[in-house]
């Protein structure tokens, strides 16, 4: 079987989520190409649907006229394609003409991202708003993981795969000194980011804030050497949440609903308080935070605790590191199924 995941250049999500899916369709035995040509699909974009200017959309299609042939007949050779984008990027009719796609390849055509989008109700009524379209634009869902807002179990349109970092570096490693690493300031969350920054500096603890372009490798160092994290506004899932547990570093949160995707829950309610392992930590004043930083400093073993971190990350969330063998194996059943149902030339 022969399978291509199509998503954007940039060192974001999408693409490092394509690299572990990657990784484990290969790991089946599937030949995997990645293309980091998304944009391929945005110049099938009718003009009627577009918001550019006809000259800019214009020049666009004839820039990359050949090459986008090239592309798509490329397409046409594999059994399946796989898009990994974000939601909603990946459902907005103005961006991507996946509609278009299916007509020219004959083939199935799948999304991939953190979560499924059956479970971020949200989300469902703002594609409804906006008069694009919903679960049927793909012939099936991937995910990381089964939770969001709220919880569904996969099988009726969707199979969470996980996440494999396991060949990234990442893991729990002994830490030099104690060291916070704060994440990206978020609009209409700068109290909060202000707050832990305060905190910090009342403590007199090492702080790294994140506040410009890194590349994967160094945003990945940085991981490697801090001690704790601080998330800034609600989180879907958050990659890295991901990559930080598994270097063993303690997430810190102002509330527990915000890392939706982490929440142990059942039946968790949408942007809702929820359970999480010990590899987090929950506060809520500032004395709280000041109380529970220090308490946990005070604890702080710089080869022990990184790896009790980790070893409660894995415990609760092991297919968020190691993959999930059995959802590629569903994956790979369903494109089979798929094709000798609907592509095959009856004689």
């Amino acid at each position: 079987m022969k399978i291509a995941i199509l998503t954007r250049p940039e060192n974001s999500s999408p693409l490092i989520l394509a690299q572990s899916l990657q990784k484990q369709f290969e790991e089946a035995g599937v030949q995997i190409d990645l293309f980091d040509e998304i944009n391929v699909l945005n110049r099938l974009v009718s003009f009627k649907n577009n918001t550019l200017s006809f000259h800019f959309w214009l020049g666009e299609k004839i820039a990359n006229y050949f090459s986008d042939r090239r592309i798509l007949k490329r397409l046409k050779k594999y059994d399946a394609v796989v898009i990994s984008e974000c939601i909603p990027n990946g459902f907005w009719k103005r961006l991507y003409n996946v509609e278009r796609l299916k007509a020219i390849i004959k083939k199935p055509v799948l999304f991939y991202e953190v979560y499924y989008l059956g479970n971020a109700p949200s989300q469902i009524a703002q594609l409804i708003n906006s008069g694009d379209p919903l679960f049927e634009r793909y012939d099936w869902h991937l995910s990381v993981t089964d939770v969001t807002e709220i919880k569904t179990e996969p099988g009726k349109d969707y199979t969470a795969v996980g996440f494999d970092l396991s060949d990234t570096g990442l893991q729990p490693v002994s830490k030099e000194e104690f060291i916070a690493l704060v994440d990206f300031k978020q609009p209409g969350y700068e109290h909060i980011h202000a707050l832990q920054i305060a905190t910090l500096t009342q403590l007199k603890i090492k702080t790294i804030i994140l506040d410009r372009h890194y590349t994967i490798e160094e945003i990945r160092g940085l991981y490697k050497v801090a001690s704790v994290f601080f998330i800034q506004f609600p989180e879907a899932f958050g990659l890295p949440i991901a990559e930080c547990l598994a270097c063993g570093v303690q997430i810190f949160t102002p509330d527990s609903g915000w890392p939706m995707s982490w929440r142990l829950d059942e039946q968790p309610m949408p942007h809702g308080k929820g359970e999480l392992p010990k590899c987090f930590s929950v506060y809520d004043t500032d004395d709280d935070l000041a109380n529970k930083l220090n308490e946990f400093k005070r604890g702080y073993d710089l080869v022990k605790t990184p790896q009790k971190v980790y070893d409660d990350f894995i415990k609760h969330y092991h297919t968020s590191y190691f993959g999930n063998t059995a959802g590629i194996a569903e994956i790979l059943k369903f494109i089979k199924h798929f094709n000798k149902e609907k592509y095959t030339v009856k004689k």
